[in-house]
């Protein structure tokens, strides 16, 4: 049985568990000196990497990170962004799900007993 929670630390617990399965960068590999060296040497942050291992198309053992991709994930980002401000702009949301079916979504302001 579904229940809308009612303390505001479990909803923000949640968001931030949503967050994290949204973004899954590969934290824990392990960098060859040989790795190490070359990235040193050709000026690559570590950001970028990990840009590439969550956006880069796979050929191989190779993650590649090209001018389409980056600007496909630009685009994507200055969808969700405006989308973002428009909920902000409202207060924010409220989405009540249940059993993998969307129940019910309200302003954020317009129900206290969250």
């Amino acid at each position: 049985m579904c229940q809308l929670l009612t303390c505001p630390y479990k909803l923000d617990m949640i968001f931030a568990a949503c967050h994290a399965l949204h973004i899954k960068p590969r934290r824990g590999m392990a960098k060859t000196n040989h790795y190490g060296a070359r990235v040193s040497q050709r000026g690559i942050r570590e950001a970028t990497v990990e840009l590439a291992q969550q956006h880069g198309i796979p050929h191989g053992d190779k993650l590649v990170l090209g001018r389409k991709q980056i600007l496909a994930v630009l685009e994507a980002l200055d969808r969700e962004r405006k989308e973002l401000i428009r909920a902000m702009d409202k207060g924010g949301v409220i989405v009540v799900e249940c059993g993998g079916a969307l129940v019910t979504a309200y302003d954020f302001d317009s129900f206290n007993r969250y």
